[in-house]
């Protein structure tokens, strides 16, 4: 579970900013939290602001971190990731920072990079285990020798040391060791550990998806009957999921001819060495994805139809609503919370009705209630800044500064009551993070 993130000059992020997942002294909603190691941490957060005030800039931070550490900078283009209003920004590094635990051994995890040669000034990994005491697990500066208070075996600090000495200034030695294959009685396994953690943080933007739907929904091992309950319950008029099975000649009738004969000839010999009759693979095809399957020499593609009331008139994903579409991207996620995963949402309310929103919420806290995961989403749905929906602990504001730069803190700061209606206050500017309108006469030039 994540404790805390930290990010320093990185788009509208200037000064070091902290979001922590710590929770208060609050007593309210406590199926809203969990007991870790001692630490009562929270299972959800979420971010309100204005419109540019940096909600997504976070979420991408948290990525930027998230993606660098599994799969390196060399695939990544961040040169330009400074804050760049300040142009003596651009020559600072970038600081990330983060804390979590892992079966009761907290990690706290970091780097600085400079975003001008591209490599890594400084980075470090450390452990604190259930006893309280500090592992310096590697500790790494740029043009110094990496340090490290593992106890290592003759074996293992050989192979530390050549992991280090073949480290090169562009690379992360996390990375580099985390891909081993380690055994889990090594001295090093816990580079394996932290490593695999990032592995469990799913962030979702909103124009992405969280899977590929037909490779979700024509999975055999599916709820399909659970997917269908949590569709009528949030009102959406689906009945019915079915997997539509037809001629991939009818199926890709859609497509030019030429376009479509070439398609059946790349799966037919892209199949024709599996010597199985029930052969399948999966296709993707603009925006459909098609499950392929030959059966006695024909073959067939199957894909998601979804059933009205009308069994005889099905329907495709892409004729449903966006809110519908959002809710095949975002009621998967639940299976995910379940895993003991860390979602991160940028605007969760995107194409959904207030009341939909509140009611996905709702459901992730049942549905996760035993299970040690967490939620973390920015939203521009004013009506969750309720303390009969979330606690205190739980709302975070985004501002942006007067030098356009990024401040979060939490409404915790402000030591609020229970009872308080929140949202008022908000609204007046009592805690900041809304927008504020310049009175001036818009000029319309009339030609």
């Amino acid at each position: 579970m994540l404790i805390r993130f930290a990010v320093e000059n990185y788009n509208s992020f200037k000064e070091r900013q902290i979001f922590s997942m710590v929770a208060g002294k609050q007593t309210r909603h406590p199926s809203h939290c969990v007991t870790v190691n001692g630490k009562r941490l929270l299972k959800s957060s979420f971010f309100f602001g204005a419109n540019a005030s940096g909600k997504s800039n976070f979420v991408r931070a948290l990525d930027f971190m998230r993606r660098v550490t599994l799969i390196g900078v060399k695939a990544i283009r961040y040169n330009d990731r400074f804050f760049r209003i300040d142009s003596k920004y651009k020559e600072k590094p970038g600081i990330f920072q983060i804390d979590f635990i892992v079966e009761n051994i907290v990690f706290s995890y970091g780097f600085a990079i400079n975003y001008l040669t591209r490599e890594f000034c400084t980075e470090w990994l450390y452990r604190l285990d259930s006893s309280g005491k500090e592992t310096c697990i590697f500790d790494r500066k740029q043009g110094e020798t990496i340090i490290t208070g593992l106890q290592l075996n003759k074996i293992s600090k050989l192979r530390f040391n050549i992991y280090c000495e073949d480290l090169k200034a562009d690379e992360l030695l996390l990375y580099e060791i985390g891909n081993k294959k380690l055994d889990k009685d090594s001295a090093l396994y816990d580079f394996i550990v932290a490593y695999e953690w990032f592995k469990n943080l799913i962030v979702v933007y909103p124009d992405s998806h969280t899977h590929n739907k037909n490779d979700f929904f024509l999975n055999p091992t599916f709820d399909t009957d659970s997917m269908i309950d949590m569709l009528r319950a949030f009102d959406t008029g689906i009945e019915k999921i079915t997997k539509g099975k037809q001629p991939a000649e009818k199926a890709f009738s859609f497509l030019p001819e030429q376009v479509k004969n070439d398609i059946l000839d790349d799966i037919e010999q892209t199949m024709k060495d599996n010597l199985q009759n029930q052969a399948r693979c999966k296709i993707e095809i603009g925006n459909y994805q098609f499950e392929i399957s030959i059966e006695n020499g024909e073959i067939f593609a199957e894909k998601i139809m979804l059933n009205h009331g009308n069994p005889k008139e099905l329907f495709e994903l892409s004729d449903e609503s966006d809110g519908t579409k959002r809710l095949f991207d975002l009621i998967p996620l639940y299976e995910f919370g379940q895993k003991g995963k860390i979602i991160v949402i940028d605007e969760l309310d995107r194409s959904f009705h207030s009341k939909l929103t509140e009611e996905y919420i709702k459901r992730f806290f049942e549905i996760i209630k035993e299970h040690s995961c967490q939620l973390i989403c920015t939203t521009h749905d004013l009506n969750l800044m309720d303390l009969q929906i979330l606690r205190q602990d739980e709302i975070w504001f985004v501002e942006r500064e007067s030098d356009h730069s990024t401040r979060i803190y939490s409404l915790s700061d402000y030591k609020q009551r229970f009872d308080k209606n929140i949202l008022n206050d908000y609204l007046i500017g009592r805690y900041g993070a809304i927008p504020y309108f310049q009175d001036n006469e818009w000029q319309v030039n009339d030609k």
